[in-house]
């Protein structure tokens, strides 16, 4: 009897799609902490803590479990790792800070959260670019006026030059553009 060549061959698909994903899940380096904060589970978050898991331990990437919360919007896991003592300055192997994390996703609730605990709003990533250049350039009004009201340089300029100015008017963000004006922008 012919076995059939679909099922064969779908059975190999599978295989090969399950070896690639848990290869690929495998390759960043995530701890338990993080794959709890991931998950969106603060119990186990604050359990892992408990139980001695190094609250800003890093992924093959540098990211710690507050950058992963911070870009997810996890406020309630944000504020479980902060209490725990994470570094809410912490950078990546790219300079980036659980602010800009937050800032990029477009995440007002996590930036105003990092922000009340005192985060950095000067840090800058490895092109110089600061969470204020990325708000700008992605259009996020709400996180730049936040940003603005919790000191941010309005002139802050990339490694390039460019300013938040000049990233806000090249992506025809008008409604940017008026705050940064009456913020002093140049």
């Amino acid at each position: 009897m012919k076995k059939p060549v679909f099922s064969t061959v779908l059975c190999i698909q599978l295989l090969l799609l399950v070896a690639v994903g848990s290869l690929l899940t495998a390759c960043d380096g995530n701890t338990e902490l993080m794959k709890h904060t991931l998950d969106g589970d603060p119990s186990a978050v604050q359990a892992d803590l408990a139980n001695g898991a190094p609250v800003d331990e890093r992924n093959n990437f540098g990211w710690t479990a507050l950058m992963h919360a911070a870009r997810q919007d996890q406020t309630a896991t944000m504020a479980v790792l902060i209490d725990a003592g994470a570094d809410i300055n912490a950078q990546d192997d790219d300079g980036w800070t659980p602010l800009m994390r937050a800032t990029t996703k477009g995440n007002v609730a996590a930036v105003q959260l990092l922000l009340q605990r005192k985060a950095d709003t000067e840090l800058a990533d490895k092109n110089n670019w600061t969470p204020l250049l990325w708000a700008s350039n992605r259009g996020y009004g709400d996180i730049l006026e936040l940003l603005i009201a919790n000191g941010a340089n309005v002139n802050a300029k990339g490694k390039n030059g460019r300013t938040a100015l000049y990233l806000a008017r090249n992506e025809k963000h008008n409604h940017i553009l008026d705050v940064l004006q009456k913020a002093g922008a140049k």
